[in-house]
């Protein structure tokens, strides 16, 4: 496993979140990227991320949590290509989880495409439990998985 810096990304990281966004299968318009990052946004959300501690790839992957309603919420959870499996998403995971938990949410919740098993099996091991299907939820019509965990999140090794 890689054991990566995780801290707060700011806008000067923007170059880096947008690399890795746009190789991701669920990339994000970039001006809500900037806006949330901005110095003079309203938006509740934290991005982390996960410096390599060598220069060669500064940013290794990120993660974004918002909120819906008295839950955290992991809007996005992105790790670059060449960086994955690994346990970087993990590492990532748990630091949102940290952060949720400070901001005084007892649970995250997340929703994720019904084709992802890579990352329903992460989300599994951590705790998650898949509470409903959202039908048709994506653009492309593809349903999503709504899952939740107490928080602190924990760490369930496959049996």
């Amino acid at each position: 496993m890689y054991v990566p810096d995780i801290d707060f990304l700011t806008f000067n990281d923007l170059p880096d979140i947008l690399r890795i966004n746009a190789a991701s299968s669920c990339s994000w318009p970039e001006e809500v990227i900037r806006s949330d990052l901005s110095q003079d946004s309203e938006n509740e959300t934290t991005y982390l991320g996960a410096f390599a501690t060598t220069a060669e790839a500064p940013l290794l992957g990120y993660a974004v949590l918002g909120r819906e309603k008295r839950a955290g919420l992991l809007m996005a959870l992105v790790v670059d290509s060449i960086y994955r499996r690994k346990g970087i998403g993990r590492q990532l995971l748990m630091a949102i989880g940290d952060c949720a938990l400070y901001l005084n949410f007892r649970r995250l919740r997340l929703k994720v495409r019904k084709s992802n098993s890579g990352a329903i099996a992460l989300y599994t091991q951590m705790s998650f439990v898949g509470e409903t299907v959202r039908r048709g939820y994506y653009s492309n019509g593809e349903d999503a998985i709504i899952m939740s965990a107490g928080l602190p999140l924990k760490f369930r090794s496959q049996q």
